[in-house]
């Protein structure tokens, strides 16, 4: 403040002839006005402080400006408001300082699969992205139109750049994939575009190849935009002809020998179903418990002896293939 009044005296100790007049320093501006650079601001004199006779004039870094009750300001230092007002002489000042306005270009990019990190560093700006944070870096796991905004003590600049998902191939096989060994053919398939090379070890450049032995395959995957993927899987042969052993007879006597009924199998199912009839389509035993067992039983009652029909229906785990299995029994106790 000393120093601004200070300034104020002598600059206009050359205006200031008359003895007669009053003159009082201002302190209504601010002492500093910042802008951003490039623009202009506008700097008004409270006029309820003066008569409506009284006259302004302003000394600016390029000129001497009269009769302005407001100004817009765009040079860099002193401004000066000289106001004279009947007898008093009423002096005020703002320095004029510009803050730089952030430039910047973000550059539009690819997502090749998984998610990338887009950043920008500048420690004396604040951030604020589209999607909301205010960091230096933003995850992004999809394709868009993004946008970041910075900001230099109120002089802020955005630009917006673009997000796509890349013609890319990134196989991911796992560690070890079983294949029925009778399957005739045992794929291998990438998916990818018409402008990604495919290569694998066997030597072929499509897409699919048939996995005619067991052991360790690769493939490398090529595109303009991701670069090189590899990976690896260990391919093993499974039976997937899963039999399933039932017996046509057992003896329901209880002597702890052949007391049961049961099928054997060889393999895991996801669904299993095992029906018994009479010879008069009446159902004596029903279950979809595949460890389940008939004992010869209905109602808690011993069957007679005779020849009975069963259903059987399952699906293999691996395969989701459906057997269907129907045959007759012989009950002897």
């Amino acid at each position: 403040m000393i120093l601004k009044r200070y300034i104020f005296f002598i600059f206009f100790s050359l205006l200031l002839k008359s003895n007669s007049a009053q003159t009082k320093a201002l302190n209504f501006l601010p002492d500093t006005t910042f802008i951003c650079a490039g623009d202009s601001s506008l700097i008004k004199f409270p006029e309820n402080k003066v008569s409506k006779e009284a006259t302004f004039t302003w000394q600016t870094p390029k000129a001497i400006i009269v009769h302005a009750k407001q100004l817009y300001v765009k040079y860099k230092g002193l401004h000066i408001i000289k106001i004279i007002d009947g007898k008093r002489i009423l002096i005020d000042t703002t320095y004029l300082k510009f803050n730089d306005r952030p430039t910047f270009k973000m550059h539009d990019t690819v997502i090749c699969g998984n998610p990338i990190i887009v950043e920008y560093k500048n420690k004396g700006y604040s951030y604020l992205w589209s999607n909301g944070e205010n960091t230096d870096r933003i995850k992004i796991d999809k394709q868009g139109i993004y946008w970041l905004k910075l900001n230099n003590k109120g002089c802020s600049f955005i630009d917006t750049f673009k997000v796509t998902n890349a013609n890319f191939a990134i196989p991911n096989f796992g560690k070890e994939i079983l294949i029925c060994e009778n399957e005739p053919n045992k794929l291998l398939s990438v998916k990818a575009s018409s402008d990604v090379k495919i290569y694998w070890n066997t030597g072929a450049n499509t897409p699919s190849i048939n996995a005619t032995k067991e052991g360790i395959y690769w493939v490398k995957s090529t595109s303009k935009n991701c670069g090189i993927k590899t990976d690896s899987v260990l391919i093993k042969y499974k039976n997937c002809d899963c039999e399933i052993f039932i017996p046509n007879s057992f003896t329901p006597n209880e002597d702890e020998k052949n007391d049961l009924f049961w099928p054997v199998f060889q393999c895991e199912y996801s669904y299993f179903s095992l029906t018994i009839f009479d010879r008069w389509g009446n159902t004596v035993y029903s279950s979809n418990n595949i460890t389940g067992k008939w004992d010869g039983k209905f109602k808690s009652n011993p069957c007679p002896d005779d020849i009975y029909v069963y259903r059987l229906e399952a699906i293999q785990k691996i395969t989701d293939k459906k057997i269907i299995r129907n045959g007759h029994i012989s009950l002897f106790r």
